[in-house]
């Protein structure tokens, strides 16, 4: 029994649970602010949530090798906790059921889906490695307001600043994510543009994206209450400056992807209360 339990846990942690409900998170409260019944967003989130799956689990599926050249023991398949085969089955399932969940809402959905798989997957078979690494993170993060919108019962494309947002966000999450594992990847030729650039510009990218990504949603919500836009700027300052600080430390901790994805949250709450600029 608590072998079944240690190796569901270890299946749970290889699909990078975290970052997977963060972003299908988003996209549900996206579809919810956007006016959607709670069917559809329920809908919407679990596409999404599959999607993330498939990207997760591929991961460390294809990235076994590096892992374990890099001795990474926090990764299951490398410590032995998880099969590779079984990594490889999970994300290609994944993948699978969230274009089959996407399909009930949409021939300009399941094609966007598509695109997002292939965006994902992408970035775990080679564009990790590059300085164009930062791109899957841009489209695939910028997709989600373009799928909400195309999934809605009468569909409609999300505004241009909506998606701007989104993308922007991606950026910071894709440097913040790279950051705690930067020693370990030099060591088996990952050279992604974080890596490229330096600790010390990948720390003014996650802070000045994260940020602008805040002043165009503050000034686009033109609704907000000020007490609730001042709260939300303030708050949001203080996680974008925490997260700014711990990645210039020698090692960064993982703490920074985290701390994006709440500022990333936050701004979907924000953009949420503001709706009825949507």
């Amino acid at each position: 029994m608590a072998e079944s339990i240690g190796k569901f846990i270890a299946i749970v942690n290889s699909c990078h649970p975290v970052p997977c409900l963060a972003v299908s998170s988003f996209a549900g409260m996206f579809a919810y602010g956007s006016g959607l019944s709670i069917a559809r967003c329920l809908s919407i989130f679990l596409a999404v949530l599959f999607h993330q799956f498939s990207v997760g689990f591929s991961n460390d599926w294809l990235d076994f090798k590096i892992d374990k050249e890099a001795k990474r023991v926090d990764k299951a398949a490398v410590s032995g906790l998880v099969s590779v085969k079984l990594l490889k089955y999970l994300a290609i399932y994944s993948a699978v059921i969230a274009l089959i969940l996407t399909l009930p809402l949409g021939l300009w959905a399941t094609l966007l889906m598509l695109f997002m798989l292939v965006v994902g997957w992408a970035y775990n078979l080679g564009m990790k490695s590059n300085w164009s690494s930062v791109i899957p993170y841009a489209l695939g993060f910028g997709a989600i307001p373009l799928f909400v919108g195309l999934a809605a019962p009468n569909p409609f494309l999300a505004p241009t600043w909506t998606v701007l947002v989104a993308a922007l966000l991606g950026v910071s999450a894709h440097f913040a994510n790279v950051l705690p594992d930067m020693l370990a990847d030099k060591l088996t030729g990952v050279n992604a543009l974080p890596h490229i650039l330096g600790q010390r510009v990948s720390a003014l990218v996650i802070a000045g994206t994260a940020l602008l990504a805040s002043s165009i949603v503050l000034t686009q919500s033109t609704k907000l209450p000020a007490a609730i836009t001042g709260s939300g700027l303030g708050l949001i300052i203080v996680l974008v400056l925490s997260a700014s600080i711990l990645s210039l430390k020698p090692k960064p901790p993982r703490m920074v992807f985290p701390l994006l994805m709440l500022t990333a949250l936050m701004n979907v709450l924000l953009l949420v209360l503001g709706s009825s600029q949507i």
